[in-house]
Order: C-alpha cells, then sequence, then structure tokens
C-alpha cells in the first residue's frame, strides 16, 4: 500500500464541468496564487484549518467551554467565534458540536484510499464518457501523489484532467502533462503589474509553463489537449486590453483546442464567511450581458485559429435590454 499523502478539501462527484462528461473533481488543498476573487478560498492555505457556520450553529456553547487553548469566544452580537492564532485545529470542538456548525476543511487520504474513493463513481463515469479532474487550490504542489495515482487510474481506463493555474515548478508538468488527457490551463491577466495586484504573484512563470506543456505535448507527440481558461472580473481582468493580449499571446504560439471565457460570481461569499475571512468583491456585481457578449467576439477576433471560443457563467441584464 502506498505511503504517500495529499490533503483535499473536497471529492465532488458528478461534475459536469472540468472536463467532458460526468466527473469526480478532487479538490487539492493548498495554493501558489491569492487571487482576489478566489471561489475556493477553502483551497488556498495547504493546512486543515476550521470553520463555522453561523446559520447551523445553535448557540449551545459547548465548544467554548471545552476548547483547551480557549480558541473559541461568542461575542454579542453574535460575530466569528474562531481564534485561528490560538486553534491547534485539534478536533475537540468538531466532535462536540451537536448542530455540526462546526467542521474540519481538509482531509489526508493515501493513493489507495482515493483510488478507492474513486471506484464508487465508476460507472456514472464511464457511462458518461466522463472522467477525473485534478483541481483545486494547485493541484500540481502535490504532484508526487497525483503521479502515482494517476497512474493507477491510467490503467483502468480513466480519462484524466489537470486544472491548473501553471504557477508551480517545471518538474511538476514535466512529470504530470504525459499523465493527462486534458489540461486546463489559467491564463488571467497578462499585464504583469496588474496579474501582481490581483493574485499576489507575477505571471511570467505562468507564461513560461504554459510553453513548456506546449513542447511536452509537441516533442513526445502526446494526444493531450489543451483548454486555456480566463477569468471575467468586473474592473479587473474584463478590459478589451487584456483579451486582446491573451489572444494575441495564444495565437503567436499554438492553436489551442478551446479558449474558455468565465465570467465572475459571488456566490462562494458564504465560503469565505464559514472561515471569518472578509472578502473585497462581495459587493462586485456580474458582468452585463453586452459586456461578455463584447469581449467574447473580442476574443474571437484574437485568436482566429482556436475553432473553440465560449463563455461561460452567470450574466445579468444590460440596462439597454
Amino acid at each position: 500500500m502506498s505511503e504517500q499523502t495529499a490533503i483535499l478539501t473536497e471529492i465532488r462527484s458528478l461534475s459536469a464541468h472540468d472536463g467532458p462528461g460526468l466527473r469526480t473533481s478532487l479538490f487539492f488543498k493548498g495554493c501558489s496564487l491569492k487571487c482576489l476573487w478566489c471561489h475556493n478560498p477553502e483551497t488556498i492555505g495547504s493546512a486543515p484549518e476550521l470553520e463555522w457556520d453561523s446559520k447551523t450553529c445553535i448557540d449551545c456553547r459547548i465548544c467554548e467551554a471545552i476548547c483547551p487553548e480557549k480558541a473559541i469566544a461568542f461575542t454579542e452580537p453574535q460575530s466569528y467565534i474562531i481564534d485561528k492564532h490560538r486553534c491547534t485545529v485539534c478536533g475537540i470542538c468538531v466532535e462536540s458540536c451537536p448542530s455540526k456548525a462546526l467542521q474540519f476543511i481538509g482531509a489526508s487520504y493515501t493513493v489507495d484510499q482515493l483510488f478507492d474513493r474513486i471506484l464508487k463513481d465508476e460507472k456514472f463515469i464511464k457511462r458518461s464518457n466522463g472522467g477525473i479532474t485534478f483541481s483545486g487550490g494547485e493541484p500540481t504542489l502535490q504532484y508526487p501523489f497525483i503521479a502515482e495515482l494517476a497512474e493507477k487510474l491510467k490503467a483502468d481506463g480513466y480519462h484524466l484532467a489537470l486544472d491548473t493555474c501553471g504557477a508551480a515548478h517545471v518538474k511538476a508538468y514535466e512529470t504530470l502533462v504525459p499523465l493527462m488527457d486534458l489540461i486546463l490551463y489559467d491564463l488571467k491577466e497578462m499585464n504583469e503589474y496588474k496579474h501582481r495586484k490581483f493574485t499576489g504573484s507575477s505571471n511570467k512563470l505562468i507564461h513560461k509553463n504554459l510553453l513548456l506543456v506546449l513542447n511536452l505535448i509537441d516533442q513526445q507527440k502526446l494526444k493531450t489537449e489543451l483548454w486555456i481558461r480566463t477569468p471575467l472580473i468586473a474592473g479587473m481582468t474584463d478590459t478589451e486590453e487584456n483579451i486582446k493580449a491573451i489572444g494575441k499571446f495564444l495565437s503567436q504560439n499554438y492553436s489551442a483546442q478551446k479558449w474558455e471565457l468565465c465570467t465572475f460570481n459571488n456566490l462562494c461569499l458564504a465560503k469565505y464567511r464559514k472561515l471569518g475571512r472578509k472578502w473585497d468583491l462581495e459587493q462586485t456585481e456580474l458582468l452585463t450581458n453586452d459586456h461578455a457578449a463584447n469581449l467574447l467576439d473580442l476574443a474571437k477576433l484574437s485568436a482566429p485559429k482556436i475553432s473553440s471560443i465560449t463563455l461561460s457563467g452567470l450574466t445579468k441584464t444590460s440596462k439597454t435590454d
């Protein structure tokens, strides 16, 4: 039995996103970026952490009484009760909470444990020509684990997809790309200054790794597909300048199978509140239909060699509609 372990926040069955067919998506904990718009804030940190759901809490205050670190304290009016600096994630409060308002985020799995869990979804996956998607967070940060699991899954005939932001060590892509049937690769913002501002990191490594992925596919004559994803965030990445720059970069370097523009929404706000984190984008509005459509048209003009350029996500009615 393998001794390698990885920390995941969620195993999502029957997902219709992140690749063809119905998929089991594995969300690995830990990320190399800190995007202001992140929809999975529970995956940013690499270590397990505690969350509290104020809507589920019945105010019994058992957790406050039994916490050995005195890391839980209720206030009036009730606010976030966990002091993350004092909490050691010992789990006593989770075990004692009658309403399950306190929960762990992040569970450890061995390769064999995760493989056995995936087998439970096998019939749905294979009947729909689906597969497994390694997501996060940034899954490549745990690439030795994924490589071992991927080899077992490939031997069993599964379609494999890697969802990556591109900000990881070269070795991760050299190891994983040959094992994948599909790479979902983010290009968020082409302007270096803005990328640092929005994600906390440079985009130079991301661009370098994308070219590496392309070279690996070409040199090793892999059948791996490469889909590009761009999040459209109002007032940030949703500029004509950004879409033109990404389109130019893609046209100059390769002909992709697909480029997907993904519109922003704030439906993940509850996740931030459960973690006791402030989210600066909670009031950010949806893109209008017209603006999103204009960006889609611009993407098609900027990257004419890409046969499939699509728009996904929620939008709102334009005032003129």
